[in-house]
């Protein structure tokens, strides 16, 4: 009879001493019998340390370090996976002001089970979108399927609420890197992972993600910044032409498009408050110059659409709320 496998939480952490102690709470609730929580502490100035002590000796074990400085974001967070156990065959990241639910380690594991190509699982959440756009009556995805449906808008992926298989997290080295400039340097990883692997998804809320004034939804996709649809948009060139194929032109073309006429509204609307060079240095990477030709193009394929004279792409851009992921832990 197989072994339960072990599986490992990983919650990087730094100063979140107010929701910190409801997120160990949550793993010491898991009905999974095989599980351990690996805390990394960047260094804070709170009460952190103290609130991951009174969690000691619970059901499931706390494996706590803390960094002698304060790392920068992708640094700490692969570092904290660097701290899980050598015998773990499946890791799920938990931020450290997220929670979940009493069975999720257990239904995500159960589901990655069953394929032992499945490398990423994840599901539904409470606190954000209702709709995750993966059809009901599927569980399992072939990885270039899911990329696609994911880049296209018809499948949701929120890396900070899922499940990875630890032999396809070894493949990639470092696990978080720079190759996305902006905040979705978690969702690239995912999105690397399908390139290796099936995805899974549980079509139950399994956890529940935070909005508060310190999450990414307020620092780094604030208002102003608009960066969700730069980082969609880089993501899109990274990976369009291996999980669109003959699909990746045509998509390009509608994203672009719609990015410009958004350009335009940021700049209307914020009397030019937003960063507008970041947008245009995105288009250059693909191959884009911002200019007359790009708007006049972008504003006659606005117009050729509301006279119905164009028929609408389906599902060419993701609505930015989409791409999440954690700010300073």
């Amino acid at each position: 009879m197989k072994k339960t496998p072990l599986v490992a939480v990983v919650t990087p952490t730094y100063n979140g001493s107010r929701y910190l102690a409801d997120t160990l709470a949550s793993v010491q609730e898991q009905t999974w019998p095989n599980l351990v929580h690996v805390v990394l502490d960047n260094n804070s100035s709170d009460g952190t340390a103290a609130i991951v002590e009174s969690f000691t000796g619970g059901k499931v074990p706390v494996l706590y370090s803390r960094n002698e400085t304060t790392l920068p974001q992708r640094e700490n967070w692969n570092r904290a996976f660097s701290l899980v156990p050598k015998d773990c065959e499946y890791v799920r990241l938990l931020c450290d002001d997220d929670t979940i639910y009493p069975n999720s380690i257990e239904k995500m594991a159960e589901l990655a089970e069953r394929d032992d190509n499945i490398g990423v699982v994840g599901s539904y959440d409470d606190g954000h979108l209702k709709d995750f756009r993966w059809p009901a009556q599927r569980e399992v995805f072939d990885g270039q399927e899911a990329l696609a449906r994911a880049l296209t808008g018809q499948g949701v992926i929120m890396p900070i609420q899922m499940m990875w298989r630890r032999s396809i997290v070894e493949q990639r080295t470092p696990l978080f890197d720079h190759s996305i400039a902006g905040g979705a340097f978690d969702m690239d990883t995912v999105f690397d992972l399908l390139t290796r692997s099936k995805f899974g998804f549980v079509h139950e809320s399994l956890g529940f993600t935070r909005a508060h004034p310190n999450s990414v939804s307020n620092l780094v996709y604030g208002p102003g910044t608009h960066s969700n649809t730069r980082d969609h948009f880089d993501l899109l060139l990274k990976y369009g032409q291996r999980a669109l194929s003959g699909r990746y032109q045509e998509t390009l073309v509608h994203f672009r498009r719609i990015y410009v006429r958004q350009i335009l509204l940021w700049w209307w609307k914020d009397a030019g408050a937003t960063d507008i060079k970041n947008h245009v240095s995105a288009l250059e990477r693909g191959g884009f110059a911002f200019g007359p030709l790009l708007v006049l193009d972008a504003c006659v394929d606005w117009l050729l659409r509301k006279l119905s004279l164009r028929t609408h792409h389906q599902g060419g851009f993701v609505p930015p709320h989409t791409i999440t992921g954690k700010p300073n832990s």
